[in-house]
């Protein structure tokens, strides 16, 4: 079954071309906004998961499976708060990447909290990818599930004048506004990869294969992943 990572920069399209291609080869479509929707109904429905025994799993219960297994193997507890998740979770998760310095050590609370954080995302990424049939947006999918046999691991590019209109049209915002938000953005989503993987997230050796749907376009970007995924073994 199909496993397949996409990572790139903010306004690159990158969940454009995720969302055609889990279309394109029928598979499940995982982003950071889905997550989020999960953790919100996990602290909702935790005593209700015990009774939800079905033999085929919709994504989202699913989802919801993973999270609260990932949260319970890693004790993530935040005081007053729920015992799968601490305060905030889903807005943690809608985040694409956590906010800090680069220099942070992780000696602050700040750090901690953010280390089992990873802790679990990276847990459901390794279970999501164990079930198959899933296309995986961002998190540093790709180094997570580097020693998962059968993935296909895809980054993406775009021109920054791209970049700066998708997010524009994408998130309303002005083009003051986008280019800061893209600034800001980046900077968090390399701090995260050095952080936690001593790495740029943009080294072409980290990915099977690079498509930039600035030139070529999301549709023909997501039939290049599409065929390379019916190529992997």
């Amino acid at each position: 079954m199909a496993v397949v990572t996409l990572n790139g920069q903010l306004g690159g399209a990158a969940r454009e071309v995720g969302q055609e291609v889990a279309r394109k080869i029928g598979a499940d479509y995982v982003d950071r906004l889905i997550l989020a929707e999960a953790a919100k109904r996990v602290g909702a429905t935790v005593s209700a998961l015990a009774e939800k025994e079905q033999e085929h799993l919709s994504l989202a219960n699913r989802l919801t499976r993973l999270l609260q297994t990932a949260f319970e193997r890693s004790a993530y507890t935040g005081s007053g708060g729920d015992p799968f998740f601490g305060p905030g979770i889903d807005a943690l998760l809608v985040h694409p990447y956590p906010e800090g310095d680069q220099e942070q050590t992780a000696t602050t609370s700040k750090e901690v909290d953010e280390n089992r954080f990873f802790e679990v995302i990276s847990d459901i990424l390794k279970d999501l990818a164990e079930g198959g049939n899933v296309v995986i947006m961002g998190r540093g999918s790709n180094l997570v599930l580097k020693n998962f046999p059968g993935v296909l691991h895809v980054g993406v590019i775009a021109p920054l004048e791209f970049r700066i209109e998708t997010t524009m049209r994408r998130d309303g915002m002005s083009r003051d506004a986008a280019e800061k938000y893209i600034s800001d953005e980046e900077l968090a989503r390399i701090s995260f990869f050095k952080r936690h993987f001593k790495a740029h997230p943009d080294d072409p050796l980290l990915y099977h294969m690079m498509v930039n749907p600035g030139t070529l376009g999301i549709e023909t970007s997501a039939v290049v992943v599409s065929q390379a995924v019916a190529l992997t073994p």
